[in-house]
């Protein structure tokens, strides 16, 4: 039985493989006005630059599982499988579809938007894949926070999830470059670009 309620707002869950610039895409919709975008629960550590409460709300793993067992997550996910937990807080989606006007953004993995849809959440379900794997494995060694074999595990993975994307039939943007990828999105959700 679905838990969604009426939407007012408008939901939009990007997801994609690491590496693929989500984040960044995301950056550039949130100078949009209308545009909201989620923080998830997270017991990773923060990293360089990020800040509590604005890129992720990091807590322990107890903390996490005590908001779990109190229902406190539309979903949640081990993402790579190595014990760091992800999440996605109820009642900041709540209140966030309750605004008229109010365009929603939820970054998850691709389990993770698979779920959310399941719960019988309705919005624009948007895939960002990389240009093809060479790019996208480029991107994962730049960033400097992977080994090998990490790096190796991930590119796997982004075939995965993009099977996993298109036959949820969810939307393919590929992130040639950012300012593309998030005009592509600004035009599908019907959002004027001038107003970023």
């Amino acid at each position: 039985m679905s838990t969604a309620k009426p939407q007012a707002g408008q939901l939009v869950v990007i997801s994609g493989p690491s590496g693929s610039g989500k984040t960044s895409i995301i950056e550039r919709l949130r100078a949009h006005p209308r545009v909201q975008v989620s923080v998830s629960v997270t017991t990773r550590k923060p990293r360089a630059g990020e800040v509590d409460g604005v890129h992720y709300t990091f807590v322990d793993r107890d903390t996490f599982l005590e908001m779990n067992a109190a229902g406190r997550f539309v979903e949640t996910n081990d993402v790579f499988g190595n014990g760091t937990l992800y999440g996605s807080d109820s009642r900041e989606l709540a209140e966030a579809l309750a605004e008229p006007e109010r365009v929603y953004i939820m970054e998850v993995d691709t389990l993770g938007a698979r779920n959310i849809r399941k719960a019988g959440y309705e919005g624009t379900y948007i895939f960002i894949a990389p240009p093809d794997a060479a790019t996208l494995e480029q991107r994962l060694r730049s960033r400097g926070t992977d080994n090998n074999t990490e790096i190796e595990r991930r590119l796997g993975r982004a075939a995965e999830e993009r099977a996993m994307a298109e036959a949820d039939g969810t939307l393919i943007v590929t992130n040639d470059t950012i300012e593309n990828a998030a005009r592509r999105i600004l035009d599908t959700l019907g959002l004027d670009p001038a107003n970023t």
